[in-house]
């Protein structure tokens, strides 16, 4: 018999093996064992899974804006108070960006996105019959500190169960998920807000907006529902070192996809898990936070945090206030009888009065925004849709696409046009493409136990900043 011989290597946190038979079976890398589990039905529910809980997520966050709008008659919001009640979703995410990385490195991207759902599905229902603004903000506040553990934790989640052919693509499907969430929230918004009703709940008065919200609850219910059908990481649970159960994970994907025979994996061949993993001690904290600043991660790691600075500050400091800015715009550039910029329709004295105006409105929205932010939601979803084809050229997209955005941004009050301002607007919004590009760099270019707390920091500094700008606009 010839003799046992084995070659190690090491990438990232994965040491690789060739090696012949085993006594009990084989031994192979993550990536191989991920590979041997084949890609069909699992891998596609999922992706769908995981679509619904980004879906429900955007809508939590985001759709707050269209609840603030057709609530401000009822509730009788001042503009402060609407910027209040705007920036509780960021100020929500600030709070739980770290526990939530740290629960997900150490406790499981399933386990936290099932209890964080359930408690967001719980939280945004029970704001619907929020008595005034304050029980609202506080309910919303803890609705989307709940609900942000998908920001990062799905995309772990699906990206170490794709093998490396689908990941890249799957990823940018993911933020198609995204922009598909203000079509959601405006078409609902428009047929319910246009409905007249009104009858009370232990002496609350139910109206339509809080029928919306009740609707707009509903997706974070059906996300958690639908992860109760899968399995967790088997890449984290080899990681934290238990590669029996990580084994059966992938055993279930293989019986899943159609697999033939039996799954020839018997063990995965790594690093053994770090003595911290999993205990809630500050010594574990640190170990994960640290390395991410000292070399040989830390020139990626700058580079990431910049990337994701610029796209999320560029797009998500709009789009909660996006029904605030098409409302403006569409009554001032109809009213007005001269040619102005983009930028000076919110700038002028005038613009103010109408903002007052629209404070005082009447419940329902106006059909130019419904139209606008549809419009904006669905076009960024086909378009996102149609960059996932092109995954394998990442680097390419990224480096486009923000360049474009960077010369409409220079240009938007150039024209003198506020119409064709608007348009260039749009298409600064359009570094939301490159979510899904840079969440996709998180999943390959970083060790399991190390990737979740760095996009957390990289969150919480720009969900911070967002809320800086959010505030800004309402004061």
């Amino acid at each position: 018999m010839a003799p046992h011989t084995k070659k190690k290597y090491c990438v990232n946190e994965i040491e690789m093996s060739h090696h012949t038979d085993l006594k009990d079976g084989k031994c192979y890398s993550y990536e191989e064992a991920l590979d041997l589990s084949g890609h069909g039905k699992y891998n596609y529910g999922l992706l769908f899974a995981c679509f619904m809980v980004i879906v429900a997520m955007g809508v939590d966050i985001f759709g707050l804006g269209i609840i603030v709008t057709a609530a401000t008659c009822d509730l009788g919001l001042s503009l402060k108070q609407i910027g209040v009640l705007s920036s509780m979703p960021f100020a929500g995410i600030i709070v739980m960006s770290y526990p939530w990385g740290y629960l997900s490195d150490t406790k499981g991207r399933r386990l936290v996105l099932l209890w964080a759902m359930g408690g967001s599905f719980a939280s945004a229902v029970l704001s619907s019959l929020a008595p005034n603004w304050q029980v609202l903000a506080a309910l919303r506040f803890i609705s989307s500190a709940l609900s942000s553990a998908a920001e990062s934790a799905t995309y772990a989640l699906l990206g170490e169960c794709c093998n490396s052919r689908s990941r890249a693509k799957y990823m940018l499907l993911m933020t198609s998920a995204l922009m598909l969430t203000p079509t959601l929230y405006y078409v609902w918004g428009y047929f319910i807000t246009k409905l007249n009703f009104t009858f009370y709940i232990m002496g609350i008065s139910f109206r339509p907006w809080r029928l919306l919200t009740l609707i707009m609850s509903l997706p974070l219910g059906i996300g958690a529902l639908l992860l109760c059908f899968f399995k967790e990481s088997p890449k984290f649970l080899a990681n934290v070192g238990r590669k029996e159960e990580a084994v059966a994970v992938l055993r279930r994907m293989y019986e899943v996809n159609g697999g033939k025979g039996e799954y020839p994996v018997k063990d995965i061949v790594g690093e053994d898990c770090k003595e911290e993993v999993g205990q809630l001690t500050l010594r574990s904290l640190w170990i994960q936070i640290a390395p991410l600043f000292q070399p040989p991660l830390l020139g990626r790691t700058l580079l990431l945090y910049y990337l994701t600075f610029v796209t999320y500050i560029a797009n998500n400091s709009f789009a909660i206030i996006l029904p605030t800015i098409f409302n403006v715009f569409f009554t001032t550039y109809a009213s007005s009888s001269t040619s102005v910029g983009f930028c000076e329709v919110f700038g002028s004295n005038s613009n103010s009065t109408t903002l007052e105006k629209e404070v005082k409105c009447t419940g329902k929205i106006e059909d130019n925004t419904i139209w606008a932010g549809c419009a904006h939601g669905l076009s960024f979803f086909v378009l996102n849709a149609l960059i996932s084809q092109c995954a394998g050229k990442r680097k390419a997209l990224t480096i486009v696409i923000l360049l474009i955005a960077a010369i409409a941004a220079i240009v938007i009050d150039l024209t003198g046009e506020a119409l064709f301002g608007l348009v260039l607007f749009y298409v600064y919004l359009t570094t939301a493409m490159v979510f899904g590009v840079i969440s996709s760099y998180f999943v390959t270019l970083y060790p399991t136990s190390y990737r979740y707390v760095l996009i957390i920091e990289l969150i919480y500094l720009v969900y911070l900043s967002e809320n800086s700008v959010n505030m800004r606009w309402h004061s």
